[in-house]
């Protein structure tokens, strides 16, 4: 059975390729989602793991730096979400919530990202 994150993973992956192909940007994503028993969550949360923390974050040129959100159709922000988002903002971080490409490539360019300069970098294979 698909879980319900499947359809936001599969929007995520293609705006990664997309933006890691088309912008002169570090794309990097949080691992923040999922469902996790008490004890690991316990884990996660001493190492740093924010409650509703965007999903992406663009390292750009010149400490640019804009952070999205995904959410697929009909999909909403959760309690921790609508908590945190306007916290980043407030404090000068760029937020996009977005639905798909054609939204997070509109948000990289209204921020200001350049075009990639040379290739594409090849996936990271190592963990």
């Amino acid at each position: 059975m698909a879980s319900r994150a499947q359809p936001e993973h599969h929007i995520q992956v293609a705006i990664v390729a997309r933006l890691r192909g088309s912008f002169d940007a570090i794309v990097a994503a949080v691992p923040n989602g999922g469902r996790r028993g008490k004890r690991e969550a316990v884990e996660l949360r001493a190492e740093g793991v924010e409650p509703g923390h965007p999903d992406l974050i663009a390292y750009g040129r010149d400490g640019r730096v804009l952070l999205f959100e995904v959410k697929a159709a009909g999909g909403s922000l959760s309690a921790a979400q609508r908590r945190l988002i306007p916290n980043l903002r407030e404090r000068g971080f760029p937020v996009a919530v977005v639905r798909d490409v054609e939204g997070a490539v509109q948000a990289m360019r209204e921020a200001g990202f350049g075009p990639r300069r040379g290739p594409a970098p090849e996936p990271a294979t190592e963990f």
